[in-house]
């Protein structure tokens, strides 16, 4: 009867054992699905100086499905500035098959929060990556966006992109914003079938969802994924005040008495972010009754005057404008007809009824502001 040194083999035996344990995790990742891993150990020994050896294999493994996937956002700060008005609008996002098989994927888009808000939304497949929705690659709601080979095999695509389009509309407010969610449903490859998770191991090759909660309703484990970004409104938004910033009597008092000057000054600003389109700006102040108008400085009478602010407008001052019509059509367009006043003894015009300042340039957001004043006489 033939026997075997027990000593002698344990450390060959324990060596073996480690290289075979070692070899299974490795080829575990990344190892495509229907793989077969099988694993064969041999013992050498000798009897009478004659070699012997013995063998003894392990059941195969059959490799399952890892069901993984990811969704990224690409746009800086996960968000995109967009001005009422604005058409075909992108967000651009990535889908990486990150699982061990081939994979296709159902696409919707969910927006928790719609403060825009924004229409005709859509998706496009961006099949030549270009950034652009173009129209032969518009999603079809329900069908299979693409099939995408396991993560990390070269020389095969494991990774597509997709824009999220959208419309702002022209009543789009400042800093207003939509949140947007591409979620991604994992399915069988060629298919629009959803993939479904194996409940315990069987012998065959079973789906295991191994995917991370995305940013909506969608979980851990459950064969979705998502991203969010955002639409962000960066508009103008222009406000003017209009104060009194001194009112003059004859005896130094500041009664508004007649014959006393008021100044009233009308500040404009652009709190908004954006830029005021070019030369769009016009501001137009009717002419109180029982006032008239100082068109030349003298005393405390003073001319019109256009002053930009400390946080600069960036605009530049035109000459004023004035119209003589009376009643209600007095600031209209048209009644601007390049009438030049006329003072009096005093510094007054008072055929004028309505002035106007248009200033050229493109009006700065955040806090840009400019000062339009001009002085009455209480007649």
């Amino acid at each position: 009867m033939q026997s075997i040194n027990s000593h002698k083999l344990r450390a060959p035996l324990l060596a073996l054992a480690l290289f075979a344990g070692g070899t299974q995790t490795a080829l575990a990742v990344g190892t495509q699905s229907g793989a077969t891993i099988s694993n064969t150990a041999t013992v050498d020994y000798q009897v009478g100086s004659n070699p012997r050896t013995v063998s003894g294999s392990a059941p195969n493994i059959l490799v399952d499905n890892r069901v993984d996937l990811s969704v990224t956002n690409t746009d800086a700060g996960n968000n995109v500035d967009v001005s009422p008005g604005q058409t075909d609008q992108v967000l651009t996002y990535t889908i990486t098959n990150t699982g061990n098989t081939t994979q296709g994927y159902l696409l919707t888009v969910d927006v928790p929060t719609a403060g825009i808000p924004a229409s005709n939304i859509r998706i496009y497949v961006d099949a030549n990556n270009n950034g652009v929705p173009d129209p032969g690659e518009l999603y079809t709601a329900g069908t299979n966006a693409g099939d995408l080979d396991p993560n990390g095999v070269i020389g095969t695509d494991d990774v597509m992109q997709v824009l999220v389009v959208a419309d702002i509309p022209a009543g789009a407010t400042n800093a207003s914003i939509d949140d947007f969610r591409l979620v991604a449903q994992t399915t069988d490859a060629g298919t629009a079938t959803a993939t479904t998770a194996a409940g315990t191991p069987t012998a065959g090759v079973d789906n295991v969802f191994a995917d991370n909660a995305g940013t909506t309703s969608e979980g851990n484990t459950d064969g979705q994924h998502s991203d969010a970004a955002t639409f962000t409104v960066q508009s103008a938004a222009l406000a003017a005040a209009k104060t009194i910033l001194s009112t003059t009597d004859e005896f130094g008092s500041g009664f508004a008495i007649p014959g006393a000057d008021v100044v009233y000054q009308i500040r404009v600003t652009n709190s908004g972010i954006a830029v005021v389109d070019a030369d769009t700006v016009s501001v137009t102040d009717p002419i109180p009754a029982g006032t008239q108008l100082c068109v030349i400085t003298t005393g405390s009478c003073n001319a019109p005057s256009f002053a930009d602010g400390a946080t600069s407008s960036g605009l530049t001052a035109a000459a004023f404008e004035y119209s003589t019509v009376s009643g209600a059509n007095a600031c209209l367009g048209a009644s601007f007809t390049g009438y030049s006043p006329t003072a009096d003894a005093n510094g007054y015009d008072a055929t004028v009824t309505c002035i106007r300042q248009q200033p050229t340039g493109s009006m700065n957001g955040s806090g840009g502001f400019f000062d339009v004043r001009l002085t009455v006489g209480i007649q």
